[in-house]
């Protein structure tokens, strides 16, 4: 089945059988940042954007993603928004395992995409959703508040201003 779709910015046509799953289809395109894992959408090594949204790629059948947009890490990485996140890992000495990294980066992004400032509430349902052992949980929940205030401080946003 000839599937058209935008993968990191480049519009093409995938020739699969449409219950191939995404995830596969990624790692024929060589993109090796989307990891194979638990193949059950739990563990998020295989978390890809698709149309903005992070998703385990291992559940999507390729053919449900016609006319679809979808980002991988390697991609992403190129974006100020990653930048922003990176250097809010790296702040709090975060030391992630390599599996993972997809996972946290996207999850990450949408959260600070959806919220000017998450709450605390946001911020241990997030870490609680990460499955991999790699990063404590109050560590990712740092990491997330000093990648809020480097997005803020790249926007000119002034601190400590409830919006």
């Amino acid at each position: 089945m000839k599937i058209p779709v935008t993968i990191n910015g480049k519009k093409i046509i995938l020739d699969e059988n449409p219950d191939e799953k995404l995830l596969f289809v990624l790692r024929k395109q060589k993109l090796i940042s989307v990891k194979i894992g638990c193949e059950a959408g739990k563990c998020g090594f295989c978390t890809v954007l698709l149309n903005d949204k992070p998703v385990s790629s291992c559940l999507i059948p390729v053919g449900i993603v016609k006319d679809c947009t979808i980002e991988t890490l390697e991609y992403f990485s190129k974006s100020k928004e990653y930048k922003d996140i990176e250097t809010g890992f790296l702040k709090a000495g975060m030391n992630l395992c390599g599996y993972c990294n997809s996972f946290k980066y996207f999850s990450v992004y949408r959260l600070l995409k959806d919220n000017y400032r998450p709450t605390k509430a946001q911020l241990i349902e997030l870490t609680t959703e990460d499955k991999c052992s790699c990063t404590e949980q109050g560590v990712f929940m740092n990491g997330i508040l000093y990648a809020t205030a480097a997005r803020h401080e790249r926007e000119g946003r002034k601190k400590n201003v409830k919006i």
